[in-house]
């Protein structure tokens, strides 16, 4: 039995000694930089301050970002809507690493309570000034806006190569950094989830 188990491996090394044998170790690198690609297309739950989208509540932003300046609604928000949302609004915050200065708004599920999204608006933050803060491992998604589903303001938006709006994704942190066409930062968003769809539900539903 061990002399067969013996031939068997000797067989086995044979083979991978072959010309245009697949190396095992070369098999394993690719595996782990297709691995590293996908990781960085699927978005994550983003945190800021210890504040996790999709899981901290309201308590928990209290706590630790203290009561806002003020509080809003969505301006197309009515009464009857099944899903509505409170803005929690917080002027002029600095990053913690004192970068930048941005006005500070967290999203928050007015029934359940949890947050939906925090987004800063920075008063004056070039996109190559936003990549030196957040690093090097973005990757850039343009997109359009599905106008059937609403106006160029709330509609929501998918993914479009040619489309007018450029956002620098941290997607494997959850954040979005939305770019204007003079190079400076509109929005940094922290999500848990896409926020965008792959393609347009305006022309899927043609």
């Amino acid at each position: 039995m061990k002399t067969i188990l013996a031939l068997c491996a000797l067989l086995i090394q044979f083979m991978f000694a072959l010309p245009g044998s697949p190396a095992p170790q070369q098999q394993t690198k690719q595996q782990i930089a297709a691995k590293t690609v996908q990781s960085k297309r699927e978005w994550r739950a983003g945190t800021y301050l210890g504040l996790t989208v999709g899981k901290s509540t309201r308590a928990d932003v209290l706590r630790v970002l203290g009561e806002p300046q003020r509080v809003d609604t969505p301006a197309d928000q009515t009464t009857e809507d099944p899903n509505p949302e409170v803005w929690y609004v917080y002027e002029r915050r600095y990053d913690p690493d004192g970068d930048f200065a941005a006005d500070l708004t967290v999203v928050i599920d007015r029934r359940t309570e949890v947050v939906l999204a925090i987004d800063l608006h920075p008063e004056s933050l070039s996109r190559k000034k936003a990549v030196k803060h957040f690093g090097p491992d973005y990757i850039l998604t343009r997109y359009n806006f599905d106008e059937c589903l609403g106006n160029e303001e709330s509609a929501p938006v998918y993914e479009s190569p040619n489309g007018p709006l450029l956002e620098v994704e941290y997607r494997h942190r959850g954040i979005a950094v939305s770019v204007s066409d003079d190079g400076k930062v509109n929005t940094i968003s922290y999500v848990n989830k896409p926020i965008g769809t792959s393609k347009s539900r305006c022309l899927l539903n043609k």
